[in-house]
């Protein structure tokens, strides 16, 4: 596991630093301690709990090659401090950063692409990742699952467990990355990756003087 998602975190790495600008790293800065703070907000679903993972999020905001360094840094901390471990920080980047961006960002674009033909893009974003964050959650759990069968002792009733306790988990993940996201797209839309080149984003970016209306 450190293996497959190294190999991945290194493309990531390079794929970024091709559109490195001034305000990229701060930004990457500003969404690892959002999403560090909000990972410590745990759901209380019995026999355990889960928190916000944020991959969609990151992956709608950024793209989902900073989304996967973004989450790889938070991830790196929290197994320095003890939440995860070390040990088991290549199995963690798998499951919450290579598999949950990519879904995440894969589903939301599409989403988005199709309902944006028919409705407001604002709407769009926040549809298409509601929709996008809760499968990624699920197919994330579906994964760990199928991972924890090779360890023994481990059955399928477990597996069923897991995916099912994440299945409601993945509903407050989709409830607060709207949350969040609804602030971006109402205080700074150019900086949510779906928009890029949009006319909400252009529109966004010009003078006061000169948006619609002003």
């Amino acid at each position: 596991m450190f293996a497959m998602s190294g190999v991945v975190l290194v493309l990531s790495v390079k794929k970024v630093n091709r559109q490195l600008d001034d305000r990229l790293v701060p930004y990457m800065g500003v969404l690892a301690a959002v999403i560090f703070g909000a990972q410590l907000v745990n759901f209380p679903v019995p026999p355990a709990s889960g928190h916000l993972v944020g991959s969609t999020l990151l992956a709608v905001l950024m793209g989902p090659w900073a989304a996967i360094v973004t989450i790889a840094l938070v991830l790196f901390v929290q197994a320095l401090s003890g939440d995860g471990g070390l040990l088991t920080y290549g199995l963690n980047l798998f499951n919450m950063g290579v598999v949950s961006c990519l879904v995440g960002w894969s589903l939301s674009f599409v989403i988005f692409r199709t309902l944006k033909t028919h409705m407001d893009e604002r709407k769009s974003v926040l549809i298409a990742a509601a929709g996008a964050s809760y499968t990624a959650v699920v197919v994330a759990a579906v994964v760990l699952g199928l991972e924890l069968l090779a360890v023994t002792g481990f059955g399928y009733t477990a597996f069923v467990a897991i995916v099912g306790i994440h299945a409601l988990i993945g509903v407050g993940e989709a409830v607060l990355t709207c949350a969040i996201l609804v602030y971006f797209l109402k205080a700074h839309p150019s900086m949510v990756s779906l928009l890029s080149g949009s006319e909400m984003s252009k529109a966004a970016e010009l003078p006061l003087s000169a948006q619609p209306g002003a």
